[in-house]
């Protein structure tokens, strides 16, 4: 009986610490999920104020898009915490029968030890016990055996008490843990209804694309003059800094010969490909990589040197790894473009204002550059992001770390 006792009591211990971890987790993933539910009134609050705007379709769509990203998100950290929950729910089920069992075999001993205390109750057998020792030293210790017989009954009624405790204390929890499992579940459900709901309206929106296509693919196009004429402007700066690096050691090449130091760094930028961080803590790609339709008016083609992240105001742009400010650029909008070289690669980040840096600057990874430009008509916030190896663009998204 004492073996089984103390099996409860370890495996009660070792749950204890179990409950903590899923504890830690179940608080990581509430917060999580309360930053990206602010997130989420935060875009709608945008889309509330500009969907009247005729002239901003698309960007309503990609609003949309954003919110519905978010509602996904936060359904799979819901649905995330309902299985901490379960498996909590279950876990102090089985603690809650082990302390029953436990208290039953407390009960148990405990009702034997008064049994046998009524049955040898009289003073004076206890006295005549003692009296009657062969010596001194047995007579003390059948003294001590009434003692410790005494104080172990003591001290399982204690146990009693705290067992009753805890068994209060763990249905008062699993209660609550009901009570926040059936809060999640309703959450849930709303979400995926707020969901279909946006789906139907950005339905709508795109059928009044449809509907005119030619006065949207003449905006796209004028708006890819623009990024094409910026992009092309960082090329040449790319190509000046390769010739004038190459030209000190009268080399004629289109990529870079790299000093030792800029050798090392090169490599470490390239050992990190598929782990660098992101350029903000948190956004939407609203744009990919490469030749591709439109996202949004899939009758235009597009040519994309980067990608596009949507994000919201209060987001600061950050350098994805160790590097030097090579240049600053700034257009007639006033928007500024960093670039930053890391040995023979470049990033650059577009759409910036109240720059940080200046040329020059040594920079670390996750650094603070400065903060993105929220569009004063449509309300988004977008960073441009791209990466070069020499002279040549690469995709982003092979080189930053899953979000």
């Amino acid at each position: 009986m004492l073996n089984r006792l103390s099996f409860i009591i370890l495996f009660l211990f070792m749950s204890s610490g179990e409950v903590y971890s899923q504890f830690l987790n179940q608080k990581d993933l509430e917060k999580k999920r309360i930053e990206l539910t602010n997130e989420i009134k935060n875009i709608q609050n945008l889309i509330t104020s500009s969907k009247n705007e005729k002239k901003l379709v698309i960007e309503n769509i990609e609003n949309l898009n954003y919110k519905l990203d978010l509602q996904n998100e936060v359904i799979k950290i819901i649905n995330n915490e309902l299985n901490i929950i379960s498996n909590s729910i279950h876990n102090n089920q089985l603690k809650n029968s082990q302390l029953l069992e436990a208290q039953e075999l407390l009960k148990s001993q405990y009702g034997e030890m008064i049994l046998r205390s009524y049955k040898t109750r009289s003073k004076t057998g206890k006295l005549m016990f003692i009296f009657s020792s062969a010596n001194f030293k047995q007579a003390v210790k059948r003294i001590q055996y009434f003692k410790q017989y005494s104080d172990y009954q003591s001290s399982q009624l204690q146990k009693i008490k705290k067992n009753t405790a805890e068994l209060k204390t763990l249905n008062n929890q699993l209660r609550e843990e009901r009570n926040r499992q059936q809060v999640l579940i309703n959450n849930n459900q709303k979400l995926k209804t707020n969901i279909n709901t946006q789906i139907v309206d950005k339905n709508s929106l795109l059928q009044s694309i449809s509907s005119n296509q030619r006065k949207y693919i003449r905006e796209i196009t004028s708006n890819q003059k623009k990024t094409a004429e910026i992009d092309k402007q960082i090329q040449r700066i790319i190509a000046l800094a390769i010739a004038e690096s190459n030209k000190k050691k009268n080399i004629s090449s289109k990529v870079f010969d790299l000093t030792p130091e800029a050798k090392i760094l090169s490599n470490n930028f390239m050992s990190n490909k598929g782990k660098l961080p992101w350029p903000v803590e948190k956004g939407y790609v609203t744009l990919r990589y490469g030749k591709q339709r439109h996202p949004v008016v899939k009758t235009a083609t597009i040519q994309s040197n980067g990608i596009r992240i949507m994000t919201s105001s209060s987001q600061k742009v950050r350098s994805i790894f160790t590097g030097v400010v090579y240049r600053i650029i700034s257009s007639k909008s006033g928007a500024k473009t960093i670039l930053i070289q890391h040995g023979n690669f470049f990033t650059v980040y577009k759409n910036l204002s109240n720059i940080y840096v200046k040329k020059g600057d040594v920079i670390s990874t996750k650094q603070d550059l400065g903060e993105i430009i929220t569009n004063k008509n449509s309300g988004q916030t977008i960073l441009s992001f791209s990466l070069f190896k020499d002279n040549k663009t690469e995709n982003p998204l092979l080189w930053l770390g899953k979000k």
